[in-house]
């Protein structure tokens, strides 16, 4: 087939489907759009992380962003076909989607960073399995944190309130303009700052029944020592701590499941704050 063959092909396409447009604009749009949803495919653990194959990741984005394409039609024909325009347009893609994975990511991070203070207090850092969503070692409860928000953020429909965020800031950001920073640069920033802040919140918050539980023991064992010296308790602790860990973690895993999900909703309330920035 020729190339006059070709063109003429792409010519009967687009006047069948009424597309007004020409088709190195709707593939550069296509490509933008893709720019703000493969990041957070790839960076969000309840979208299967590492150990997803990178082809997955690409056709699990090809059909969100066929599912959002709707959205830009009506932006397509301001796209820029000037390579240095395109390219300050695709960086600010990159730009929007990394902080709406950074953000989606926040709990996720947390639990994570909770578990490691756990296993850390309780002894059992020398452990470590692996995490699938992140596709390296992690110790116990790192991991078995990672896995409950993942699996609790997946069962209450959290995966189609971030597709309908995505296509929310399409509205709010076109990809045919920059951000305005309405209320300056400054607040943008500001708020991913305290967004960082949540983060090291909800990790205390999380492993907050570990570490008043540690106290009390390690309380306990220097009373113990200071009545009897000639008890070594810092070989006792280690084979307490442990066990102490896992059973305030079991008692307690209720309690954290609600706070979790109480989280979530911040998450998405950062997540339209920040995007309402952007515009």
């Amino acid at each position: 087939m020729g190339s006059e063959e070709v063109q003429a092909l792409v010519a009967q396409l687009q006047h069948e489907f009424g597309i007004q447009v020409s088709f190195t604009q709707l593939l550069l749009a296509f490509a933008l759009l893709m720019a703000r949803i493969l990041p957070v495919i790839i960076l969000t653990p309840f979208l299967g992380g590492e150990t997803v194959p990178q082809e997955v990741k690409l056709g699990l984005g090809i059909m969100i962003g066929m599912v959002l394409y709707p959205v830009i039609i009506a932006q397509v024909r301001d796209i820029p076909v000037y390579a240095i325009l395109f390219v300050a347009l695709m960086l600010k893609e990159l730009f929007i989607g990394l902080t709406i994975a950074f953000i989606v990511g926040m709990v996720f991070d947390a639990a994570q960073s909770a578990g490691i203070l756990m296993d850390t207090i309780g002894g059992t850092n020398q452990a470590t399995l692996m995490v699938p969503q992140l596709g390296t070692q992690a110790s116990l409860f790192a991991n078995l944190n990672l896995q409950m928000t993942a699996t609790l953020f997946l069962s209450l429909g959290g995966h189609h309130i971030v597709i309908g965020a995505l296509g929310d800031s399409l509205q709010m950001i076109p990809l045919d303009t920059y951000p305005r920073f309405s209320h300056g640069t400054w607040a943008f920033f500001e708020t991913i700052m305290r967004i960082f802040g949540d983060l090291v919140r909800i990790a205390l918050a999380l492993c907050s029944p570990v570490l008043l539980a540690a106290f009390i023991t390690d309380l306990g064992l220097g009373m113990i020592n200071r009545v009897a010296p000639q008890v070594q308790v810092f070989f006792i602790s280690m084979q307490i701590k442990p066990v102490v860990t896992v059973l305030i973690v079991l008692s307690c895993i209720h309690m954290v499941l609600n706070r979790v999900t109480g989280e979530y909703g911040v998450m998405f309330r950062w997540l339209k704050q920040a995007l309402y920035l952007l515009t």
